[in-house]
């Protein structure tokens, strides 16, 4: 902690704040000074700069929810640099009400954003005993699934792909595993979550809808430690701990499905996934450290048949993978007690492959056929983020970021060798590359009637010879009505370069990420949101109602029919551009902070729709995550202190579909009749409510070598049979009829019927949790 005067007359306090056991940063810790009022917070590493009077006397306090607050005086700071560690342990409602009442949620510059605590996941009921913080997030409001058991995020009426996913501040394209039912963040490896919907600072940028930035743990620098879970879905285990005991630790976390339960289920499918989470820190000074982080995560779905006999072999498999790399190297330079920067040089890779080798061979013949194809994009980042303390009423961020994009809309590789002919090999290479660059200022204005984030980003992309501009201003306004009231309004404009087309066919990639080109345009937002946000209880709880107004523009969609088999060179032709979005909503979002029950309330009131000019005749129609209504209940109570009981409620309104609306026969010949099926208009048609209760427990108990977990989750416990997909079936009625003197039994097509199917019903599960 550094400690200084300057010309006009300030102190200024400067360090880091971590955690006195393991030396993870305390983001978020709350620095105050007792003799002027002022406070500030740690920054996303530990980092503060707290200028103060030179006249100020007494002391100052750094606490953070769940530790010991640390009172320091003045006059015992020393002037050289130095951190601050903070002691885990005080009874919780000591600690987390007098933070609350110092710094509480109504004073920051904050609209549409939510934390999620990697603990509280911990404790909340689950599918296959895997933990997963993307299905907590869907449970806040203006946060839907689309469907269920899925791990996407439709944030305030955007699509997945208009989601910034942040792992240690670098993009990851694809957020799933196991078909969508489970995301790729592992629990354990995480330290901090924050879910940001509207109100964007101006260092934020590329995404429409939301940034979810994800920051994973250094790892312990005092002592080994370890942790693991053993689950239906997937078994995993981490380890952390210092290289050099107090300058630089580590951790690895891998987590893999054990059981096959596809194979179990006598499905004819093999399915395997993994991901690997590992990082590295180093201390070089209290100046200067760096950090490296690395993921890999993959999924591999196939079909095996195989078959030998004494006079052929034959091998037939299908199969397909995808999934993420993601490198990071990053380095915090302190210029001085005021200035504090972050630069950071990453690499991301999303690759989604669909691979085919038949081999066939007898006596005389052998021949072998082996093809893959690939999609993906792939980026190298450079960024730099500077942070400027100029006093406690006025800071500033700002810096720059550039992206060189390789596009990989259809990579194929084929091979054929036959006995007696020819050999063949190709390969078509379908690289695009484009650039992406920014530059952003953020000011940050404390003044006694307000405060207020005011900022403006600038962003710049060329494919070949064609250049797009961007300038997205960005406001947060904070007018506090009393000092547990404020209001506050945000307004953000934000662009977005890249698309992304999913299709489903066979033997075909389903995901294409596409650039922007001369006639697919960059997608845009605007969004206005304004709330209101009320703490009460003495910290304990945190009420806020929230309205929010956004328009896209520039929206893309598959036209009817179209798809992207043997047309990628000439896509832009399959999709109708110029699309335009409208979202609105009302929501509702009470939460407990403390005590041994804790939990929220949730609630959403919205409507999303899209227009094309080509189609739905031009009319407006429903998104497909449109709901009227969703509403949320979570719960987590300490009965002892081993034992914890959680439960989680939904409901929301139906998801909207399209069906057939008309039927028209064609009497081909007197055996058979061809049928056409006309379709209404685009989502005209809604599925069922859906509602669901599940239900945990957590059996904690101490052993002489850690702690071990036993987690009992009861998944859907009145078996409610929630629609996850609508389909049409034609009745078949059985007459009898004479034939040839006897009786014989004659099938006539009946009525179409649409049918629903559901997923999930009544599903106990359970896993086994150890920590040393």
């Amino acid at each position: 902690m550094a400690f200084a005067a300057n010309a006009q007359n300030k102190l200024i306090i400067s360090g880091f704040v971590f955690d006195d056991q393991t030396r993870e940063p305390l983001i978020g810790a709350h620095i105050f000074d007792n003799h002027s009022r002022i406070a500030v917070q740690s920054n996303e590493f530990g980092f503060f700069s707290l200028s103060v009077p030179e006249t100020s006397a007494g002391n100052f306090t750094v606490s953070f929810i769940g530790y010991q607050p640390e009172t320091i005086a003045l006059n015992q700071v020393a002037k050289e640099p130095k951190t601050i560690y903070l002691k885990p342990g005080l009874a919780i409602d000591e600690v987390e009400v007098s933070v609350r009442k110092r710094v509480d949620f109504v004073q920051k510059k904050e609209v549409g954003t939510v934390k999620i605590d990697p603990k509280q996941v911990r404790n909340m009921p689950n599918l296959f005993g895997e933990v997963d913080l993307i299905k907590a997030l869907q449970l806040t409001p203006g946060i839907q699934s689309g469907g269920e058991g899925k791990s996407n995020l439709y944030v305030r009426g955007g699509s997945p792909d208009q989601n910034l996913m942040l792992l240690d501040d670098v993009p990851l394209y694809y957020v799933a595993h196991f078909g969508g039912f489970l995301s790729v963040f592992n629990n354990d490896a995480i330290s901090d979550v924050t879910m940001i919907k509207g109100g964007f600072p101006a260092r934020y940028g590329t995404r429409l809808s939301s940034v979810l930035d994800i920051r994973m743990k250094n790892g312990n620098m005092q002592k080994i430690s370890g942790q693991g879970t053993v689950g239906l879905l997937s078994s995993k285990i981490s380890l952390e701990g210092p290289v050099i005991k107090g300058k630089s630790s580590f951790i690895i976390s891998a987590r893999k499905n054990i059981i096959p339960i596809l194979k179990l289920a006598d499905a004819g499918i093999l399915y395997n996934f993994y991901d690997i989470n590992a990082k590295l820190n180093y201390t070089f000074s209290e100046n200067d450290r760096i950090f490296f982080s690395f993921y890999n995560g993959d999924d591999h779905v196939g079909v095996r048949n195989k078959e030998k006999t004494d006079k052929i072999k034959l091998v037939n498999d299908k199969s397909t993978r995808w999934g993420n790399l993601l490198l990071a190297l990053r380095w915090n330079h302190l210029f001085s007690g005021k200035l504090f920067s972050n630069t950071t040089l990453s690499f991301t890779d999303y690759k989604y492959r669909n691979l085919y080798n038949y081999q066939y061979q007898n006596d005389s013949l052998k021949k072998e056929t082996r093809s893959k194809i690939t999609t993906g994009i792939r980026d190298f980042s450079l960024k730099s983020d500077f942070t400027w303390y100029y006093s406690p009423n006025y800071e500033m961020r700002f810096g720059f970021a550039s992206i060189v994009h390789s596009f990989i809309p259809n990579n194929e590789n084929y091979k054929q060798s036959i006995t007696g002919k020819a050999s063949v090999d190709s390969t078509y290479l379908s690289n695009i590359n484009a650039t992406e660059a920014s530059i952003y200022s953020e000011n940050n204005f404390n003044l006694k009637w307000m405060s207020a984030n005011i900022g403006v980003r600038l962003s710049g992309y060329l494919l070949k010879e064609q250049a797009y501009y961007s300038l997205e201003p960005r406001v947060l306004l904070n007018l506090p009505i009393t000092r547990n009231l404020a209001l506050k309004y945000s307004f953000s404009k934000m662009n977005q370069y890249v698309h992304l087309l999913s299709y489903s066919g066979i033997g075909m990639p389903s995901d294409y990420w596409m650039p922007t080109t001369k006639n697919v345009l960059p997608e845009t937002s605007c969004q206005n949101s304004l709330g209101i946000y009320y703490g009460f209880g003495e910290g304990k709880y945190e009420v806020s109602i929230e309205s929010y107004h956004k328009t896209m523009n520039n929206l893309i969609a598959f036209r009817p029919g179209e798809s992207l088999t043997g047309k990628l060179s000439d896509w832009e032709q399959t999709v109708e551009n110029n699309g335009r979005g409208k979202s609105i909503g009302l929501e509702f979002f009470l939460q407990k902070l403390t005590g041994k029950t804790t939990g929220w309330v949730g609630a959403t009131l919205s409507r999303a729709e899209r227009t094309f000019k080509e189609l739905n005749q031009g009319k407006n129609f429903p998104f497909s995550s449109d709901r009227l209504f969703d509403g949320s209940l979570v719960v987590n109570h300490e009965i002892r202190k081993n034992i914890v009981v959680s439960a989680t409620w939904t409901y929301g309104t139906g998801y909207p579909v399209t069906v057939a609306s008309e039927r028209y026969v064609f009497n081909d010949n007197e055996y058979y009749n061809s049928e056409v099926y006309v379709y209404g208009e685009i989502n005209g048609h809604r599925m069922r409510d859906f509602h669901r209760l599940d239900l945990g427990v957590n059996f904690t108990k101490q052993k002489s070598w850690g702690e071990r977990t036993w987690t009992i989750s009861i998944f859907n416990v009145y078996n409610r049979k929630n629609p996850y997909f609508l389909y049409m079936e034609r009745e078949t009625i059985f007459k009898r009829q004479d034939q040839n003197g006897g009786v014989g039994i004659k099938a006539i097509p009946g009525d179409l019927h649409l049918y629903q199917k559901s997923l999930f019903p009544f599903f106990p599960s359970f896993a086994y949790s150890f920590k040393f």
